[in-house]
């Protein structure tokens, strides 16, 4: 396993992983014009933006296969999902240790991030505290969050 920073020529399989994961891990919670509308934020061209304008790391597994991202912008976690056939693993854990370390180094004291109702209970065990409840709103489709934040010593 190891953990590198995104690069352009990633950015088809993060889009696929994303898509991919969101479909398998979170569509129980959401409808059938969530899911489109959150395909429609994960192109190839959103995706390369993406690597571009944030700090965007992949956890690589020994065949250099993408199984997980996250991003960090400012002091804002985002873009973190892990291939749903490898959650559970451990690997969720590695990826967010990461990023908040990578944080710290940059002199940032507090991240916060935007949970989806399933990964509320991960971010919780990681010590992460819950500031308030509120929607996104994509594409004219509300969609639950739960503004969440972490301060470093």
């Amino acid at each position: 396993m190891k953990i590198i920073k995104a690069k352009t020529e990633n950015a088809e399989e993060i889009a696929k992983l994303r898509k991919d994961t969101f479909k398998n891990i979170n569509a129980k919670d959401y409808t059938k014009e969530h899911i489109i509308s959150f395909n429609k934020e994960n192109t190839l061209k959103k995706t390369l933006e993406r690597t571009k304008n944030r700090d965007m790391f992949c956890l690589l597994d020994e065949n250099n296969k993408i199984l997980g991202v996250i991003d960090l912008k400012n002091n804002k976690i985002g873009g973190f999902f892990i291939h749903h056939k490898h959650i559970k693993k451990g690997y969720g854990r590695k990826l967010l240790n990461f990023i908040e370390n990578y944080a710290r180094k940059k002199g940032i004291r507090k991240v916060i991030l935007y949970s989806t109702k399933y990964g509320y209970p991960f971010y919780l065990k990681n010590n992460y505290k819950l500031i308030k409840k509120g929607f996104w709103v994509v594409n004219n489709l509300r969609v639950r969050n739960y503004l969440m934040e972490k301060k470093f010593n």
